[in-house]
């Protein structure tokens, strides 16, 4: 008989695994049996490598050299490697298998063509020893400009900060700078672009060579104590505590005298070295502060802007004119998950009470069963590896609009009732009926029921066995008034996933940004209906980010939570919530609204993008197509008015809604429809950058029709620009068009370091379940061989400080069939195909992608001490 309690797998899903067994090019040694787990690695779309990491297995090619620096994109996100000193096989207890053994790669230079406005972010991994094996590291950020040496040197150089941000003062080529200060560490080095990060003012320039400072000691040896290159110490007229320190013998400074920035200019050595003797000299007791001599000139800043440029997937399912009829006031979402992170900025004024309903201890890592708090404290016991699941599926549904942080929800006046049922080790079937049960107003293990049920809810979990215990609550639920929207899965098979493959429930495929079924999308005759899941393998609309879904996360890499964003994710997780979100706004305006009222608007594809369909034919992939979230409120305020559509304000439209030029395309054109009511009088069609040209081609005295857009390359250094055209109507209605240029040959990086690829036992329940480790090729293929029959798991990953961990904050990490979804893969022959994304794992703001899989426990710093790489004989 099989167990109530079916273990269900969290979507998506991954750990941190010990790098263990025997590593070799072609295949395993491990095990007795003659069966081999092929594939290919993907690589992640807008993601590079810094080219001289620690790994000597990695393609190595020194950047500590600014005369030769390495070349990014203008958007880039890069994961590096840097330390002070040499490691000397402290790590890996082997040496040769770390490249700055010996000594330190203390200077990574990076040189990029860039825009005023622009944020350069750097995440330090390691600043306060969080991770496993690795001793804290303090790293430093630096922006030149090499062509001309009397622009400011600006720098970010706090003491063990997790993050250093600069901001790009103005148009121009950089050299950047990612200095080792102190120790080693993994980093994240982000090239955003100027509306993707708040603004951060761009300091002034300051004499070289000089410092001010308050002490309230002996100034010489404090100087001395902090190993500075001060000659004089000159007390100005401010008093005998404020003082000017003149570095005058810099020449006598043997150590620099090598410095490969020195060579290339000496006004840019000296203003950094000043920086750094600044940052020594704060350090030294006595002194009260060590500060530039500023040359005082106006400031310049960038204004603060919403995420919500980034939120792509929007637009292909018309929502911002949507939002025009409904923003989902009055109505309740359940996301059945893994609880949410409650102090979110972008979702608190959006959450009510829900319940927490884990009912066993050692998953829950909360410290106890259920009781009436869903805030998630991350399914994985090491910090940067949690999913945050729940609250990134929160955000979609309903982020927070108008706070001027992050993003939007799809229904952004709706509210979100959190319910934690999936915890370290996912979740099981017990605890989710009784979620449901509770999300719906039903009796249930907790013993008490929330004021108001769920209207919606949503489930982005599941797993292949089908459950009567399960058919009955969603049933149940369903009958008590509730619609329920679930995931299709990830395994792009045709096999029936499941709670989205019940009756009533309206399962969700994915697709990404041209609106075609995302790679990992399941599909099949169970699908009823397509949403944006992203696909972070590809940048699509060329802009140098991968095209995964924007919403809320967490960062915990400190070790503490922290309200965080994350763009790279992807999945039917984070399709189901689109759905469930548009449904809300549905709801708003239609309180009566009823799951077979849903339902019936999908199967005669009224809502979707078939609607134009007179045979609404279904197919296995979209169902009865795309949802479309305008179609889907117009067609719930006929409802609410008795079948008859009343009268619709102007509702602006474009067609497409977004230009692609790409790097040879200098004119596109686009078509400005009413969508609604009325009488459109369009007053307005503007955009926000120089380099574009808008043009009448043939437009109406409304001033709808056709427009014909036209960009010069001319003056703009190599790159990727954005802009937006706005069209304006007299009765207020807005759409805009956002438009992606590229200019030269610069294009996303889609680089991997080495990867070392693991097979796990899946039925394995020890804390160390890795039974063979391979190489990748350089191309991401893969060969384990030696494989006996059985169940397994393989995951992936870099290793690239060499402390024989994969899966870090700052290191690649995946899993099969997709990075989050883990299945297991059962062997009684040669097996092949088994291909899947490895995605950045990472706290950042901007680019956090970090997953965890606790069916692979976290790993004590005893046990990492004695982990490391073997090379096979």
């Amino acid at each position: 008989m099989k167990p109530l309690t079916t273990r269900l797998i969290l979507l998506p899903t991954l750990s941190s695994v010990l790098l263990s067994g025997c590593l070799t090019g072609g295949s395993s040694t491990s095990g007795d049996g003659n069966f081999t787990i092929s594939g290919t690695l993907i690589a992640p779309a807008g993601i590079t490598v810094d080219s001289d990491v620690n790994d000597i297995y990695a393609s190595y090619t020194s950047n500590s050299n600014p005369v030769a620096p390495q070349a990014l994109a203008n958007i880039a996100t890069v994961h590096g490697y840097a330390s002070d000193s040499g490691t000397g096989g402290r790590f890996s207890g082997d040496a040769s298998t770390e490249r700055f053994a010996d000594s330190g790669d203390t200077d990574d230079y990076f040189s990029a063509s860039l825009q005023a406005g622009q944020v350069i972010q750097l995440q330090v991994v390691d600043y306060n020893g969080n991770d496993i094996s690795t001793p804290r590291g303090d790293l430093d950020l630096y922006l030149f400009t090499p062509s001309d040496t009397n622009t400011p040197v600006t720098g970010s150089d706090s003491f063990f900060a997790q993050y250093e941000t600069l901001t790009v003062p103005a148009d121009g080529d950089y050299l950047i700078n990612v200095r080792a200060f102190s120790g080693q560490s993994k980093y994240v080095l982000q090239l955003l672009s100027a509306d993707a990060t708040a603004a951060v003012a761009a300091p002034d320039d300051f004499v070289a060579n000089q410092v001010i400072m308050k002490t309230s000691g002996s100034t010489a040896a404090s100087a001395k104590a902090a190993g500075m290159s001060i000659a004089s110490v000159q007390s100005s007229q401010g008093g005998p505590d404020l003082v000017t320190l003149s570095r005058t013998n810099v020449s006598a400074l043997a150590a620099a005298d090598t410095d490969p920035l020195r060579a290339l200019s000496e006004t840019l050595w000296e203003k950094r070295q000043t920086l750094i003797d600044i940052k020594r000299l704060s350090a030294e007791d006595g002194v009260e502060y060590a500060e530039p001599n500023y040359i005082r000139k106006p400031l310049s800043t960038t204004p603060t802007d919403p995420k919500y440029a980034q939120q792509w997937h929007y637009r292909n399912i018309n929502l911002p004119a949507a939002w025009d009829l409904s923003q989902g006031s009055d109505v309740i979402v359940a996301v059945i998950d893994t609880g949410v992170y409650l102090a979110h900025e972008d979702l608190a004024d959006n959450l009510i009470s829900g319940y927490d309903f884990i009912s066993d201890t050692s998953t829950a890592r909360d410290g106890n069963g259920i009781d009436s708090n869903p805030d998630d404290p991350g399914d994985s016991s090491i910090a940067g590896q949690s999913s945050w699941h729940g609250t990134h599926v929160s955000g979609t549904v309903a982020a927070v609009k108008g706070n001027s942080k992050g993003g939007v929800g799809v229904a952004w006046s709706a509210k979100i009732m959190p319910i934690r049922v999936l915890g370290q080790d996912g979740g099981t079937t017990y605890d989710i009926i009784q979620g449901v049960r509770y999300a719906a107003g039903l009796s249930n293990d907790s013993g008490t029921v929330p004021t108001t049920r769920a209207d919606i809810i949503n489930l982005s979990l599941g797993g292949e066995s089908s459950s009567n215990a399960e058919q009955q609550a969603y049933t149940a639920a369903i009958n008590a008034g509730v619609i329920i929207v679930a995931a299709a899965g990830n395994s792009s098979t045709s096999a029936p996933f499941y709670p989205a493959a019940y009756d009533g429930v309206i399962s969700v495929s994915a697709t990404d940004y041209n609106d075609e079924l995302s790679y990992y999308s399941n599909f099949g005759s169970t699908i009823d209906v397509a949403a944006p899941g992203g696909d972070a393998s590809a940048d699509a609309n060329h802009d140098f980010r991968a095209d995964g879904i924007m919403s809320t996360y967490v960062d915990d890499s400190s070790g503490s939570r922290q309200a965080s964003y994350n763009y790279q994710m992807q999945g039917t997780s984070m399709a189901s919530p689109h759905v469930a979100g548009v449904i809300a706004l549905m709801k708003s305006v239609y309180p009566s609204l009823t799951s077979s009222d849903v339902t019936t608007l999908i199967s005669t594809c009224k809502i979707t993008s078939k609607a134009n369909d007179t045979t609404c034919a279904r197919d296995n992939q979209y169902g009865y197509g795309l949802i479309d979230a305008y179609l889907a409120v117009t067609e719930a305020l006929k409802l609410d008015n008795g079948g008859t559509l009343p009268e619709l304000p102007v509702s602006l439209q474009s067609d497409p809604s977004s230009l692609l030029f790409g790097s040879s395309s200098t004119s596109l054109t686009f078509d400005l429809s009413n969508g609604g009511g009325g009488t459109a009088d369009v007053t307005s069609v503007t955009d926000d950058a120089d380099w574009l040209s808008l043009a009448s081609t043939s437009v109406g005295s409304d001033g709808l029709g056709t427009y014909t857009a036209t960009v010069s390359r001319d003056g703009l250094e190599d790159g990727s620009y954005t802009a937006t055209i706005t069209a304006t109507d007299d009765s207020g209605s807005v759409v805009e068009v956002d438009v992606y240029l590229q200019v030269g040959t610069a294009s996303a990086s889609e680089t991997l370091t080495q990867q070392y690829v693991l097979l796990e036992d899946a039925d394995c329940t020890d804390s160390d379940c890795v039974t063979a480790a391979v190489f990748a090729n350089s191309d991401g293929s893969y060969v384990i061989s030696g494989v006996p029959a059985g169940n397994y798991h393989v995951v992936a990953g870099s290793d690239i400080d060499v402390d024989g961990y994969i899966c870090q904050t700052g290191e690649t990490c995946g899993a099969y069939p997709n990075i989050g979804a883990i299945q297991t893969i059962s062997v009684s022959g040669n097996v092949s195909d088994i291909d899947f994304l490895v995605n950045l794992t990472s706290g950042s703001s901007a680019s956090a992608s970090a997953m965890s899989r606790a069916a692979v426990s976290g790993k004590t710093a005893d046990s990492a001490s004695t982990a490391s790489k073997a090379v096979a004989e």
